[in-house]
C-alpha cells in the first residue's frame, strides 16, 4: 500500500499498480487488515474544512467505499478478526480514540479521550489494551469504551503495550523509584512478573511465538543497564532481546533502534538505526541468530520519518516493512544518489530496487 505519491494506491513488489486512487486525493495512513483482504486510507486536505474521508479498498477487486471521518485520523490499527479498526486522531484533551468497522464507518458513537494514547489489540480476539497517559486499561468490548478495567498506573516509560501471543499477558514497562522495570502483566488478574531493568523510554516488540521480545532502551536514566551475556556489562541505549520466561538477555546492538519488527516466522529482526560514521542518514539492519547485516544508508522520506518513525513503537503493533516471506523490506526514502521514491531491498542484494514514486509504503500481510 502506498501513500503520498502522485499516483496513489496498491502495487505489487515489481511496482505494477493494482489499484489507483481517484485523482486529487491526499492519502495518508495506508493500513491493511491483518489478513490482507482489505486496506484503508485517509484522504484529507487541511485547507478544506470537512474534507476528511476514509477509503476502504478490497484487495482482490480494487473496489472501494468511502466514509466521512469524525476527525483527521493519524493512526489506524485493525483488530485481529478484521471487524474493527481503532482510529486515533486529535481530541479535546490531546488524542481521541474512535472504533470503526472494516469499511471505515463508525462502529460506535463513543469516543475516548486522553493526552497521550497508545493501544494494542488482543491476538485472535477483540480485547483492546489501552495506555492512556500514565494509566493502563483493558476494554473487553471495543463497542463499549465507557466500561474499562483498570490495570494500574505504570507511567510513561513505554509507549504501546505489546500482547504476548497465546497468553492473557502483555509486556509493559513501569516507572519506579528504583528505575524503570520490564513487566509481564496478566490482563485478567493484574499479576505481574518483573523481567529486570530497562532504561529511559523503551520500545517493545514481542516475537510471534511469544517466547521473547525485542526491547529498545532509551537514553540511560540513572545507573547502568546490566546485560548478562556476550560479555557486555554496561550499555546505555542498548537494543536487546529478552527471554520472556527467564529474563535472560542477548545484546543485539549497542546502538538504539528507531523501528524494529520481527519477521512473520520470528527468525529475523529488521532494525532502523542511525548510520555509522556520524552521518545524518539511517540504515536498515537485519539481525538473525546473533549476526547483523547492514542494508546500506538512506534518508527516510519526510513523511515516513515525521508521521511514522517518530511513533514507531505504536505502528509496529502490526508488521509493516517486512515482506510476508521475510526476504525484503519496503520503505519510502531518498537513496545516496538523491533519488526519492518507494524502495524494496531484498536480503542479500547490494542495492535496493526503486519500484515507484511515493513517500510511504507498507506490505500486505499476505
Amino acid at each position: 500500500a502506498l501513500a503520498g505519491a502522485p499516483e496513489l494506491g496498491t502495487s505489487l513488489p515489481t511496482g505494477e499498480q493494482v489499484w489507483a486512487a481517484p485523482a486529487e486525493t491526499r492519502f495518508s495512513q495506508p493500513t491493511w487488515l491483518r489478513d490482507g483482504t482489505r486496506s484503508i486510507f485517509f484522504d484529507y486536505d487541511p485547507l478544506v474544512e470537512g474534507s476528511g474521508r476514509i477509503y476502504s479498498v478490497e484487495a482482490a477487486t480494487g473496489t472501494w467505499t468511502t466514509a466521512e471521518a469524525r476527525r483527521p485520523y493519524f493512526f489506524f490499527s485493525p483488530s485481529y478478526g478484521g471487524d474493527f479498526f481503532a482510529a486515533l486522531g486529535p481530541g479535546s484533551t490531546g488524542t481521541a480514540l474512535d472504533i470503526l468497522d472494516s469499511t471505515g464507518q463508525p462502529a460506535s458513537d463513543q469516543s475516548l479521550q486522553a493526552g497521550s494514547f497508545y493501544l494494542a489489540w488482543e491476538p485472535g480476539g477483540d480485547d483492546l489494551l489501552l495506555h492512556r497517559d500514565a494509566t493502563l486499561e483493558l476494554a473487553r468490548d471495543p463497542l463499549d469504551l465507557e466500561n474499562r478495567e483498570p490495570l494500574g498506573e505504570p507511567g510513561q516509560s513505554f509507549l504501546a503495550p505489546s500482547w504476548i501471543p497465546g497468553t492473557r499477558e502483555a509486556l509493559i514497562a513501569t516507572t519506579t523509584t528504583d528505575g524503570n522495570r520490564l513487566i509481564r502483566i496478566n490482563v485478567d488478574t493484574g499479576e505481574e512478573v518483573d523481567l529486570g531493568p530497562v532504561s529511559g523510554t523503551v520500545g517493545l516488540v514481542v516475537a510471534p511465538d511469544g517466547s521473547r521480545a525485542l526491547v529498545a532502551n532509551g537514553a540511560a536514566s540513572g545507573g547502568d543497564l546490566a546485560i548478562v551475556n556476550r560479555r557486555v556489562e554496561a550499555v546505555a541505549g542498548a537494543t536487546e532481546i529478552i527471554d520472556l520466561s527467564t529474563g535472560a538477555r542477548e545484546l543485539v546492538s549497542e546502538e538504539p533502534a528507531f523501528w524494529a519488527e520481527w519477521s512473520r516466522d520470528g527468525s529475523r529482526l529488521v532494525l532502523l538505526q542511525a548510520a555509522k560514521g556520524g552521518t545524518a542518514g539511517v540504515e536498515w539492519v537485519i539481525w538473525e541468530d546473533g549476526a547483523m547485516m547492514e542494508l546500506g544508508m538512506f534518508s527516510p522520506s519526510p513523511s515516513f520519518f515525521r508521521n511514522y518513525v517518530f511513533f514507531a513503537w505504536q505502528f509496529v503493533e502490526s508488521p509493516r516493512v517486512w515482506s510476508p516471506d521475510g526476504q525484503a523490506v519496503v520503505y519510502g526514502g531518498i537513496e545516496s544518489d538523491g533519488t526519492p521514491g518507494i524502495y524494496v531491498h531484498r536480503i542479500g542484494a547490494e542495492q535496493p530496487d526503486r519500484i515507484s514514486d511515493g513517500d510511504v509504503a507498507f506490505w500486505s500481510p499476505r
